[in-house]
């Protein structure tokens, strides 16, 4: 699974926040007027980047911090080229052979990550591409990380709180600008950061990230916020997932947030063959006043629909409708919306579809929906629920 996105409208440090919440594995690209930086993770922490200047490399920075030796290095970057063996990063290299010590080459890691982080935050325009998955192969990263047995796992969390905090200083002092639609800013080199000093940073949470913040000490409700990007939405909702204590909670958070992406949602319960209508959104009340109180008709699932499908599947839905069963036990009961295109989410429990999610745009305009995320949505819905009981 992977989603692209423009950084004038997708926060990157959200993007960022959302591949550690979810716990997910693949590379994360980023492309600007100036090149392509990429970070790589593992089950939601860091293991590796790519500074978009060919000058900052991890071997590099171990070099310059006295941590090995240019010989040393030049002998590791011989054993990733030989003839037949299984390439793996090179810092991974570097610690299996005793080349270095772990701590210098997290420190390293962490520098190499930290300059890639602040020299994308000075960047105004250009894209993203979060390849979620387990296998990540490109140029500089030709390994999977699950088959790596020993790494350097960066902390998200952590990174990005000095990142952001030497980022505000730098850019309050003068030191690096942001670059505007005409221009760009100076490269950002290691000397610029003083990142030799990285060990003595002071470490502060910006209060405007809230996915920063421990989930169990946030009062932030766990559905979306109007005017903010579903990026930082979905954030906010993973990170009051532990706050929800029974599937019902689960369910009616998951409804209010698709109902910030689609005019009319509503719960649909399952049993057995049939679907059981629950509450809703903008059926009974007009769109953003809240949730409704339960509907109560049955659908029956006996016969194959798209409702079945979700339910038997597990798998999101999302396109045209040309359904009789929606359209006689559905639509009888909350009209028809003008545009035939829906979404279906199906949440489960013990490998078993709890509930479906029945969403779309009522008499409204059709809108481009974020299928990526809402799937992560549901997969961070079903494994709460396998933690209630």
């Amino acid at each position: 699974m992977s989603f692209s996105g423009d950084l004038e409208h997708l926060p990157i440090v959200d993007v960022i926040q959302l591949m550690h919440s979810t716990r997910n594995s693949g590379i994360l690209h980023i492309s600007g007027r100036k090149g392509e930086s990429q970070l790589v993770f593992k089950k939601g922490y860091i293991v590796g980047a790519s500074h978009l200047n060919n000058g900052i490399r991890i071997g590099d920075i171990l070099v310059s911090h006295g941590a090995i030796t240019e010989d040393t290095l030049q002998e590791a970057l011989g054993i990733q080229h030989t003839p037949g063996g299984h390439r793996q990063p090179l810092i991974v290299t570097l610690l299996d052979r005793g080349m270095v010590e772990e701590r210098d080459a997290y420190a390293a890691l962490r520098s190499l990550i930290e300059l890639t982080l602040i020299e994308v935050l000075t960047w105004r325009k250009g894209m993203f591409t979060l390849e979620a998955s387990d296998e990540t192969t490109n140029d500089e990263f030709k390994y999977y990380p699950n088959e790596i047995q020993r790494e350097i796992n960066v902390d998200v969390q952590g990174i990005l709180m000095d990142a952001l905090r030497i980022f505000d200083e730098k850019v309050r002092d003068g030191e690096i600008t942001i670059e505007d639609e005409n221009e760009v800013g100076d490269d950002i080199t290691a000397d610029l950061l003083g990142l030799d000093a990285i060990d003595q940073l002071e470490r502060k949470i910006p209060g405007v990230y809230q996915g920063l913040a421990d989930p169990n000490g946030t009062t932030a409700r766990p559905s979306a916020k109007k005017g903010v990007s579903v990026v930082r939405q979905l954030n906010d909702f993973i990170a009051g997932l532990p706050l929800l204590t029974t599937p019902q909670s689960v369910a009616r958070s998951v409804l209010q947030f698709v109902n910030e992406l689609l005019p009319r949602a509503l719960i649909l319960v399952a049993r057995d063959n049939e679907a059981i209508a629950d509450r809703a959104c903008g059926i009974q009340t007009s769109f953003g006043n809240g949730v409704d109180e339960p509907l109560g008709f049955h659908i029956p699932l006996g016969q194959p629909s798209l409702l079945q499908q979700a339910l038997r599947t597990g798998r999101i839905y999302c396109g045209p409708c040309a359904d009789d069963i929606i359209d006689t036990y559905l639509y009888r009961k909350i009209g028809a919306p003008s545009d035939a295109s829906v979404l279906i989410l199906p949440v489960k429990r013990h490998n078993k579809t709890l509930f479906l999610i029945y969403a779309d745009f009522g008499k409204q305009e059709l809108q481009p929906v974020p299928v990526e995320l809402l799937d992560m949505l549901a997969e961070q819905a079903t494994l709460r629920m396998e933690t209630i009981h």
